[in-house]
Formats: structure tokens, sequence, C-alpha cells
């Protein structure tokens, strides 16, 4: 749980550093796109306005700059349903570091690698899972304060031996230094 608790609260520190060069602090957003999730011969696809975030469920990112081509991006997921006295609730949990080929202040392809945790539980029952993966797309800046980004995904996870691949759109307003 160490471990897992640093790698969420570490990424807090680090805007400090893209403060002092000039860079964009923060992009805050959301995304719409597809996730396809497959196993064991079988698929599930799942289209979202938004979407395509933690196993296709809405998802919101805060991109964190780290000098001029470093991000690092914690996201955070919710749903709860509740139907004839049921309840299901759904908790996840993800991140990405990812590289900006041609830097935070302009138009740029990235890379990146991705982790998740979720756990549903409802029913009297519950369980978690975790994944790992990547991420390449194209981020385009329409102002100095809107980000656009285009980008294709896979994520494993592993204890419900999920290979979840998604493709969308990311939105997001970015706060500047000034």
């Amino acid at each position: 749980m160490f471990r897992f608790t640093r790698w969420f609260l570490v990424p807090m520190v680090v805007p400090t550093i893209a403060t002092a060069q000039g860079n964009p602090v923060v992009e805050i957003g959301t995304s719409l796109g597809v996730a396809i999730t497959s196993a064991h011969g079988s698929s599930v696809t799942h289209f979202g306005i938004p979407g395509q975030g933690l196993l296709g469920q809405p998802t919101v990112y805060a991109t964190l700059f780290a000098g001029r081509t470093a991000t690092i991006e914690p996201q955070v997921a919710l749903s709860i349903i509740s139907s004839e006295g049921e309840t299901v609730t759904t908790v996840g949990l993800g991140g990405q570091i990812g590289y900006l080929f041609q830097g935070s202040t302009s138009n740029s392809p990235f890379i990146a690698g991705v982790l998740g945790f979720q756990s549903v539980s409802g029913g009297g029952t519950s369980g978690s899972d975790f994944g790992l993966g990547a991420k390449v797309g194209y981020r385009v800046l329409i102002s100095t304060s809107v980000g656009v980004r285009f980008e294709g995904g896979y994520r494993r996870w592993f204890d419900g031996e999920l290979n979840e691949f998604t493709f969308g759109i990311g939105i997001g307003g970015i706060i500047n230094r000034d």
C-alpha cells in the first residue's frame, strides 16, 4: 500500500518544477471515446461521452507538467448505480507517466505508461483488479488554455485477465503559471 500511495502523492510536488520553468502547470479534463474489453473469447465495447477511461468509465484526469517534456497524470473514476434497493459502487484510480516529444508548449506526439486500479462492490460482494499498459497519441493546443489529445492505448488487467483497448479524444483546460 505504501508504494501505491507514494505513486499518487509524489506527483503533487512536481508542478513546482514546471512553474519555475514557465511551462503550463496542470491540464484538467476528461475524454470521450471507446473502450473495448476482451477476455476468454468475448468482448464488451463501451462508447461514452465522457468515456474511454478506466474500463470505459467516465474518468477525470489532471496532467501535471514536470519540466518541458515529462507529464505525470493522476486519474479518478467513480460510479454509483442503485436500483430496487441494490447499490453497486465502482471506484477507479489510474495514473500515467508520459513524454511529449515536442514539449508542453506546442503540438506534440506523446507516449505514456499507464496503470489502473479498479474496485467494485455491491450485492454483498466486492472485488478489485490492477492493470498496466501504454498509450500513444498526439496533443494539440487549441489555445494557451485548451488542450485536445487524440490517443489510443492498451492495458492488461491481471486478476480478471482482461485486455483493454482504448481510442479517444481528451479535452482539458490548461492552468498556466501566469
